[in-house]
């Protein structure tokens, strides 16, 4: 029997479904020290899928995804002006066609020590519905645009609207990817969130480890708003923000 998806609490979709219907499916946990990152994975398979960082440690990752869309602007500089401000190390999942249109923006924030970039597609697809051929063209499209723009090439790679399975996470890792999931939804792209609501639940499910979402591309319709509130209380409670690459290191 398959296990049921994930689905996350807020409206910012996460499935990770368990490929090989030949094969049971199984969850592996790496070591970090005495901590464990959790990282699905199948028996067929060595990609992870990673959800969050060691538990027992007092890091949390925040993390913004740059979404293409319709919008003339699509940059929220209200977000990125108060990372800076208060020093807030995160990760910038950034799509191709974003980075696109936003070349210099891209540039100037993988320019910023405290910004790793990262790999969200081009077209920000459901990759689970597309061809290997595809899946692979959109991440290898979307890093040969960001070493363009940025002089940097992603280490890791965060799934459009969250979904993810073992076929597109051995894709990534192919593409030279780690996938990168979350534990906690900010929910920021629903208009009927209130800022209270999703302060309320962004630290009632923030832990030691977890990955935080949130969008930077003026879909989170908040989050400018609910930011400074949840960095005071997420550092009043002891916990260290840091990048993925940081919340993961051994």
């Amino acid at each position: 029997m398959l296990p049921r998806p994930h689905l996350p609490l807020q409206p910012h979709s996460r499935t990770v479904i368990s490929a090989g219907l030949l094969v049971l499916s199984v969850t592996l946990m790496i070591l970090f020290g005495s901590g464990r990152a959790v990282v699905r994975a199948g028996q067929d398979s060595a990609a992870p899928i990673i959800e969050h960082g060691p538990r027992d440690s007092k890091k949390i990752a925040l993390t913004f995804d740059a979404c293409p869309t319709t919008k003339e602007d699509e940059y929220d500089a209200k977000v990125v002006e108060f990372l800076l401000k208060e020093k807030v190390p995160a990760t910038l999942f950034m799509s191709g066609r974003w980075v696109e249109k936003n070349a210099e923006r891209a540039k100037e924030l993988a320019a910023l020590p405290q910004f790793e970039i990262g790999n969200h597609a081009y077209w920000h697809p459901h990759l689970m519905e597309k061809s290997d051929d595809r899946v692979l063209a959109e991440f290898r499209r979307t890093q040969a645009i960001i070493k363009k723009a940025t002089g940097k090439k992603p280490r890791y790679f965060r799934p459009p609207f969250g979904e993810v399975d073992e076929r597109v996470a051995n894709l990534a890792k192919k593409a030279g990817l780690v996938t990168i999931q979350y534990d906690v939804a900010s929910g920021d792209p629903d208009p009927g969130l209130s800022a209270k609501r999703i302060i309320r639940s962004v630290l009632e499910e923030a832990k030691g480890g977890s990955i935080l979402v949130f969008h930077m591309n003026r879909n989170g319709v908040r989050t400018a708003e609910v930011l400074p509130e949840i960095v005071k209380q997420l550092r009043a409670k002891g916990y260290e923000l840091v990048t993925i690459g940081d919340l993961l290191k051994k």
